[in-house]
């Protein structure tokens, strides 16, 4: 299994206590293509937090199959508080799920900004506080 690296592309990456940090590589080739400072133009991302990756879900969960991740925080400011409302954060959440859309091995791709599943649209409750990222 490979980790999540805590430096990406020049960015800073946290984790919450209990995250287990093994994932299939594709995740961490997944995060090394969306996150990275310019991500979204005027604003520079210094920091995420991954709230979750190979933990706190039951199968059939990508996360217990070491293929997703989710990311809570952006800057240090939670996305339920920073999303709408703060406008570094939303139009960070934006870009990262926008440049995720373009990662060949993408598979789920759900949060505040849209929820898209193998490309399309796709109806799942919850995600509106964190991003969730998982990879085929």
């Amino acid at each position: 299994m490979a980790q999540i690296p805590s430096i990406i592309n020049g960015v800073t990456v946290e984790f919450g206590t209990g995250v287990v940090n093994d994932v299939d590589q594709r995740v961490v080739d997944a995060l090394m293509h969306c996150v990275r400072p310019h991500v979204a133009a005027s604003h520079t991302l210094d920091k995420i937090f991954v709230s979750s990756a190979f933990d706190s879900h039951e199968l059939p969960s990508r996360h217990m199959q070491h293929k997703a991740v989710d990311i809570s925080r952006i800057n240090g400011t939670k996305i339920v508080i920073g999303y709408p409302g703060n406008a570094e954060t939303k139009a960070i959440v934006d870009a990262i799920q926008d440049i995720f859309e373009s990662f060949p091995q993408r598979r789920e791709n759900f949060g505040p900004h849209f929820k898209k599943k193998l490309g399309q649209p796709f109806v799942v409750p919850g995600h509106d506080d964190h991003i969730h990222l998982s990879v085929n």
